[in-house]
């Protein structure tokens, strides 16, 4: 199996504007003064030119060595003799970017004022999100999130926040207990109240622990959890009765799932985790799991004895007895001899109190025992994948397979609906639209299907056909779509501005952000089997229409991918030296990947964007090329996913097929000139230094970030699903840089700009 340096679902991220370091003058050149009897212009074309090469030079190397007052002074102070057309764009664009930092402050001022008011006006209408959600944007927008958490205004709002949630948990309305908590860890988030974060953040745990016991056991309660939610936000909304079609919906992923899995599972985990933790807190995280189980009241929906009381004590006496005598036994003597004790005790225990599903034990103690790796050693990724998620996760690692090319969903109502057809798929040309409601599929009622069952139907072999019966809004009748089923590619190389859409759905791309100046854009979202290709292909499409002088690879929100793809991505900027390396529990190097001597983009001008987002293989290629000085990194610190997965077959020929993500090793970045060693870029736990940190740190404000998404997806978008909609009238996504929506885009297209100046009529070609 090829190793996984997937991240799963990014974390909330609440960026602040960061300006540029003051300005300060360079040292006048000091040139040989010519012969008193000799005419001479000053300057010759060779002075000119070396003076101009120089300046670039020094302005490329501060901004790799992250000297942000010499990059503005720099700026401050462009040659004369630099070429009038570039100069006159490096000018324009550098005042431009002074008019957005100014506008950019002036926002920042009025967010906070906003934000106070609307906190008073939340509090006074007793809205507690939505104060909540204004004490965040405050933060964000201030300089001192620490003198926020202060103010008599946030006080009360926390004393409040947390009155609220004792008497929502009281309530058991876990929802409500969930938005919270979550905004309360937020607002604690990377401030000095440490201890008030991870308070709040294990609250959050336990209760996100047992809304997902909802979703999967109880799917009754969960909705009418869900009810209650609406009603708090808009009491006049009317939310539709539970379909009762998805009652028996709760025992689908349990299917196949045998105790062989759990075995070999944690079997692997014990000897083979890179925290070396041993038997010991598996077993306790399962035993846990299991306690959380049968203390969640609303499971009674599908298990009535835990509505007995009597039985659901005698279950937890047993569950906590056990963990008890566990805690006594010492870490290094506890062994798979407990783990087979311990699933004896409980199976008896079972069958004499709460008598639920064995998958059901098996399952919620694997869960525990994972997620116990989570908690206490920072470990996200070391997951069992069950039966019945063992092809969606097959399908994300290999990057496409065949389908139609649909995001479904449930809505309220839970009916089949069409989120989104994917851009030039196979059901997107056939006709398919937003918000279809897909009532049948080839003849047959998709009335109580799950989703899993949904995709299973849809998809099928490459080339046979499938009929879907669609009802839309506005159409008195249903609508009949034949769809020939086809491969479905997950694109993760993505261009400037999407000029059109092939036959087979490929898009083309304007790849130019300046085609003036040769600056290329390449838009990375995820390392996946084909990217690498694809990338060689985009590099040549650029050069097919001019040279490429400058390039700029944007891993923003890319969560990673194949390990292989990061390395050959890495390998196409640098030739010698380390790209990555692998260390074990001891820190000892297993494995390493060095350049292979072939780099066909080597000295191009790069900048390479990131944020908090970025993770995983993105690290790897940014941070490697960040260590070999290849790029400029431009953006914020990266998230700090520097574990390695493998995968290992755990299926059961009497259960069904599954397999073990295991976290076993850590990557190290190549080390930097004077290094020893390469970085760790892991964010351990208690860690203060973790993933790549930019040579330039260029942060962004929630609006931004908010804007330049929306104007980007739109500016993507050839919906040739709406019939109301001319593409021709997609926005273009020059405004992130013209109007200063995205500051780490417009960076990054200064500092190339910068990086691109020539003398005037200078032959010389930067970059290739």
């Amino acid at each position: 199996m090829p190793i996984d340096l997937q991240k799963p679902l990014l974390r909330f991220l609440r960026p602040a504007l960061l300006g540029i370091g003051a300005v300060v003058l360079l040292p006048v050149s000091t040139a040989a003064p010519a012969p008193q009897d000799e005419v001479v212009v000053v300057g010759s074309d060779r002075e000119v030119a070396d003076e101009v090469a120089a300046w670039r030079d020094d302005l490329w190397q501060a901004a790799l060595e992250g000297r942000l007052d010499d990059v503005d002074a720099h700026f401050a102070s462009i040659p004369a003799g630099a070429d009038a057309d570039r100069a006159a764009s490096l000018r324009m664009a550098l005042e431009a970017r002074t008019d957005h930092e100014a506008a950019t402050i002036e926002d920042r001022e009025e967010g906070r004022r906003k934000a106070a008011e609307e906190i008073r006006e939340a509090l006074d209408e007793q809205d507690l999100t939505e104060a909540l959600t204004a004490a965040i944007e405050l933060q964000t927008l201030s300089d001192d999130w620490n003198a926020v958490l202060e103010e008599p205004v946030i006080q009360e709002l926390v004393r409040t926040a947390e009155e609220a949630e004792e008497g929502a948990r009281e309530q058991r309305d876990w929802l409500f207990v969930q938005e919270i908590l979550f905004r309360l860890r937020t607002l604690h988030e990377d401030t000095d109240r440490k201890d008030g974060h991870e308070r709040y953040d294990q609250r959050l745990d336990e209760v996100n622990r047992r809304i997902g016991l909802l979703a999967r056991y109880a799917p009754r309660s969960l909705h009418e959890l869900r009810r209650m939610q609406v009603d708090r936000i808009d009491p006049e909304t009317e939310f539709p009765e539970f379909n009762e079609a998805f009652a028996e919906d709760w025992k689908v992923p349990l299917q196949g799932i045998t105790e062989k899995m759990v075995n070999d599972s944690l079997r692997r985990a014990a000897s083979m985790h890179i925290s070396a933790c041993g038997w010991k807190p598996l077993l306790d995280g399962g035993l846990e799991a299991l306690e959380i189980f049968a203390s969640t009241e609303q499971l009674g929906e599908n298990f009535p004895n835990l509505s007995e009381s009597e039985r659901t004590e005698a279950w937890l006496d047993v569950v906590r007895r056990e963990r008890t005598r566990l805690a006594e036994i010492p870490a290094d003597e506890t062994g798979r001899r407990d783990y087979n004790r311990i699933m004896r005790e409980l199976f008896v225990a079972n069958g004499e109190t709460i008598d639920v599903q064995p998958e059901v034990i098996y399952r919620e103690f694997g869960e525990g025992a994972t997620y116990r790796l989570e908690d206490q050693y920072e470990d996200q990724y070391t997951q069992i994948i069950w039966p019945e998620q063992l092809r969606r996760f097959q399908q994300q690692v290999q990057g496409d397979f065949v389908g139609v090319g649909i995001l479904i969903r449930h809505n309220d109502k839970r009916e089949l609906m069409v989120q989104n057809p994917l851009e030039g798929s196979p059901a997107s040309r056939a006709g398919v639209e937003e918000k279809d409601l897909i009532i049948s599929v080839s003849g047959v009622p998709t009335t109580g299907w799950s989703l899993n069952r949904a995709v299973d139907e849809i998809t099928g072999p490459r080339g046979e056909e499938v009929v879907l019966t669609v009802s839309r809004e506005d159409e008195e009748e249903p609508i009949d779509i034949p769809i020939v089923r086809d491969r479905i590619k997950i694109r993760s190389v993505n261009g400037w501005y999407k000029t059109s859409l092939e036959d087979d759905g490929t898009p083309q791309w304007d790849w130019f952000i300046d085609e003036s100046d040769g600056i290329g854009y390449v838009r990375l979202t995820s390392f996946n089997d084909e990217s690498y290709e694809d990338f060689l292909s985009a590099v040549a499409q650029m050069r097919e229409v001019r040279p490429l002088e400058g390039l700029i690879l944007d891993l923003r929100f890319n969560p990673g991918g194949l390990l292989d793809s990061a390395i050959r991505f890495s390998n196409h900027f640098v030739s010698e030296g380390g790209i990555v390396s692998c260390e074990d529990r001891d820190g000892r190097t297993v494995w390493e990947r060095p350049a292979r001597g072939e780099a066909p983009l080597e000295g191009l001008p790069l900048v390479v964007l990131v944020n908090q987002g970025s993770a995983s293989a993105s690290e790897i290629v940014s941070g490697c090329l960040q260590a070999h000085s290849a790029a400029v990194v431009i953006g914020e610190r990266t998230f700090g996913k520097g574990s390695v997965q493998t995968v290992h077959d755990v299926s059961d020929r009497r259960g069904g097929p599954a397999a073990f993500k295991l976290t076993n090793q850590y990557y190290a970045l190549p080390p930097a000139p004077g290094e020893e060693r390469g970085r760790l870029v892991h964010k351990m736990p208690g860690a203060e230094d973790w993933g790549v940190n930019p040579d330039l740190v260029v942060e962004m404000t929630p609006d931004q970030t908010q804007d330049a998404y929306e104007l980007r997806r739109k500016s993507d978008l050839i919906a040739d699903w709406d019939e109301d909609r001319d593409p021709a009238d997609r926005p273009r996504p020059d405004a992130l840089v013209g109007e200063g929506i995205d500051a780490q885009l417009e960076t990054a297209v200064l500092l190339l700009k910068a990086r691109l100046l020539l003398a005037a009529d200078d032959p010389r070609m930067v970059g290739g």
